[in-house]
């Protein structure tokens, strides 16, 4: 069968060079932006004024909750709302809003509609032409993603039972080799709900680990690549339960993995965060909301995704910068100039 991946995964073959500017891409389903309430789980508690929330190390690093509130841009870190929206009429829907995260495009305009669940047939077209991965590996780049895959995934995708996510997508229309249980083992992917805590009702069994150390192996993993892309769907599942305490638990999951990613990730990887659209900050609904989405970003790259206005800038700031990395790179050998 011949071998469709990216040169530089084939064993014999040198590994690319990465990149000055590399990435660690969090996405966070159904995390939008709201101001303080009872109903939303992101708020400060009751019982202290100087109460962070539930996630006290962001909150460190914002110096107060995950709010609605004002953009904050330094040189090393950026916090602002962005539209999910897209100026399509109707709540924004996960199949677009993560399309449109991962190719830079209005997927919601170009189906004319938002699309809940899995990618179709025209959204599969946007990501050909223009997901992540692709424009990475045109760049002589390393993409990768971290979640973990299993051979019932594919056997149920087979029998279909199941259809591709987005996040699959990108790895099939690139040929970015998936991570497996082997992968796993060796500390090199994640499962989708960071601690492995849902992973006896998927059919098998990890054992347990802290959101930091998933945060140091997120890390660690990072290192070999320009961009590392990680997807938890645990916040929207949490919104769609309309369970506070349950939204608490998993926000204090998430905090963990941030923390753990923050002390480990070398210092020229940017952390960058956002979500497809907003859900968990309202726990009165069970619907996604037309909330703006926070976009996070920490490291050195913050300052390049200022002007970042919807979930559609992120792919086109990454790619940009992982570009113009290569090209301070290769100013910097000798003899090439």
């Amino acid at each position: 069968m011949p071998d469709h991946r990216p040169s530089f995964y084939k064993k014999g073959i040198p590994l690319a060079e990465l990149s000055a500017n590399r990435f660690i891409y969090l996405f966070l389903d159904g995390i939008g932006l709201a101001p303080a309430g009872p109903d939303n789980p992101f708020s400060p508690g009751e019982e202290t004024p100087d109460d962070p929330g539930p996630m006290p190390f962001l909150a460190g690093l914002l110096d107060g909750p995950l709010l609605a509130g004002p953009p904050i841009l330094t040189e090393d870190l950026l916090f602002k709302p962005v539209d999910a929206t897209l100026g399509v009429p109707g709540r924004p829907q996960s199949a677009t809003g993560q399309t449109a995260l991962y190719t830079g495009r209005n997927a919601p305009e170009f189906l004319g509609r938002h699309l809940t669940g899995f990618a179709n047939g025209s959204l599969r077209i946007l990501i050909e032409e223009s997901g992540l991965f692709k424009q990475v590996l045109a760049l002589g780049g390393r993409p990768t993603a971290a979640n973990l895959y299993t051979p019932e995934y594919f056997q149920a995708i087979e029998n279909r039972r199941l259809r591709y996510s987005v996040g699959a997508l990108l790895n099939l229309t690139s040929g970015v080799p998936f991570r497996m249980p082997e992968n796993y083992e060796r500390e090199e992917a994640l499962f989708w709900d960071i601690t492995n805590r849902y992973s006896r009702s998927r059919g098998f069994s990890l054992p347990l680990i802290s959101p930091q150390e998933a945060g140091r192996r997120l890390a660690n993993l990072a290192a070999k690549y320009d961009v590392t892309l990680f997807e938890s769907y645990l916040p929207d599942y949490a919104g769609h339960a309309q369970d506070k305490q349950r939204a608490l638990s998993i926000l204090q999951e998430v905090d963990g993995l941030i923390e753990g990613i923050m002390r480990y990730k070398s210092v020229e990887t940017s952390l960058v965060i956002c979500s497809d659209h907003g859900n968990l900050e309202n726990l009165a609904s069970k619907l996604h909301t037309l909330n703006p989405v926070p976009l996070l970003v920490f490291g050195p790259a913050a300052p390049a995704f200022a002007q970042v206005d919807t979930i559609m800038g992120l792919t086109p700031v990454i790619v940009e910068q992982i570009r113009l990395g290569q090209a301070d790179r290769k100013d910097l050998k000798p003899g090439l100039n």
